[in-house]
C-alpha cells in the first residue's frame, strides 16, 4: 500500500501549482480567443489544463482508494462508482455527483481540439470556478482524514 503522506504530498504539489496558474489566468480579466495568440497564454493554460487533470486523476487513482483502505473497507476490484459514492456515504466526499460534474469538465477540456477556440474559452471559464471547487472538495478531505493518519 502508497503511503498516504506521499500521495498528499503529491497532491499538495498539485494544489499549488493549480492556484497559482489560476490565478495567472484570473489576472488577465478577460478570457477570449484573443488569449489564444499568445504563446505564452497558452502555455499557462496549458499548465492549468494539466494540473487540474493531475489533481483529479491523483485524487481518484491514489487517495480514495487509500482512504478506504485505511478506514478498513475493501476498495480493490470496485468500480470507481462505488468509492466514490462510499466515500459520500462515510461523509468524506461531499457529493459522488459533484465529482463526477469535476470530471466531466475536465474530460471536456482534454477532448476539445485547438480550433474550437469559442468552445476551449467556455470551457475554461467553468474550469477556473471548478478548479475552486476541486480545491475546497481536497480541504475537506484532508480535513476529515487527519485523525487518520
Amino acid at each position: 500500500m502508497k503511503d498516504i503522506k506521499l500521495v498528499l504530498q503529491e497532491i499538495d504539489k498539485h494544489e499549488e501549482r493549480l492556484r497559482y496558474v489560476a490565478d495567472k489566468i484570473k489576472s488577465w480579466h478577460e478570457l477570449n480567443t484573443e488569449i489564444l495568440n499568445d504563446p505564452e497564454k497558452v502555455e499557462t493554460i496549458d499548465a492549468f489544463l494539466f494540473r487540474f487533470s493531475k489533481m483529479q486523476d491523483t485524487m481518484g487513482e491514489k487517495l480514495f482508494p487509500l482512504i478506504l483502505e485505511i478506514l478498513g473497507e475493501e476498495s480493490r476490484n470496485k468500480p470507481f462508482i462505488d468509492i466514490i459514492n462510499r466515500l459520500e456515504q462515510l461523509e468524506i466526499l461531499p457529493s459522488a455527483n459533484k465529482w463526477k460534474e469535476l470530471r466531466k469538465i475536465r474530460n471536456l477540456l482534454i477532448h476539445t481540439y485547438p480550433w474550437e477556440q469559442e468552445i476551449l474559452i467556455k470551457e475554461l471559464k467553468e474550469a477556473i470556478g471548478a478548479s475552486e471547487e476541486l480545491i475546497k472538495v481536497y480541504d475537506g478531505i484532508k480535513g476529515k482524514i487527519k485523525p487518520y493518519l
